[in-house]
């Protein structure tokens, strides 16, 4: 889940262990049940991954660490890389998770990211802001036409920080 939680819509990384005993299900309340809201992190920085990584350990015995921290850049560049959409809608992220998400944009990692969709959380002012900042950056999604952010918390002050 944590690869495809990376750049992947919502609707395309489901938790199933989220799924009712005795339910029967279509396709959109199988959905519904099993996205995750607000179980999905923002993506991390290879370099935060790597920090993450460094509390946890193996059940197995060996260190992999160096293997998984190779992994996961690895991966990072090549979503990132070519992500032309990202879609973190309805996952009640708040403010702490845009100001994530704003780290990486901010690095350069979505260097063909058109559209980005942030709709139906959380965010407020200051993860607006965030956002804000992070965009406004050289080289921090260059190519970004349409940022989608209906249905959040966002007041004066975050819309003010967009259009600056």
């Amino acid at each position: 889940n944590a690869w495809a939680s990376l750049t992947k819509r919502r609707e395309l990384s489901l938790d199933l262990g989220l799924m009712r005993d005795g339910e029967e299900y279509d396709f959109l309340s199988l959905i519904f049940d099993c996205i995750q809201h607000g179980g999905r992190r923002p993506p991390l920085l290879p370099s935060q991954f790597a920090a993450e990584l460094e509390t946890k350990s193996f059940t197995n015995g060996k260190d992999d660490k160096p293997l998984v921290k190779r992994l996961y850049e690895a991966a990072f560049e090549e979503q990132f890389g070519k992500a032309t959409e990202l879609h973190y809608f309805g996952l009640g992220w708040g403010d702490a998770e845009a100001a994530q998400l704003a780290e990486v944009l901010a690095s350069g990692a979505a260097p063909r990211l058109e559209e980005l969709y942030l709709y139906d959380n959380q965010i407020g002012d200051e993860g607006c802001k965030a956002l804000a900042a992070a965009l406004g950056k050289e080289g921090a999604a260059p190519r970004l036409e349409r940022l989608y952010l209906r249905g959040n918390k966002i007041g004066d002050d975050g819309c003010k920080a967009l259009a600056a």
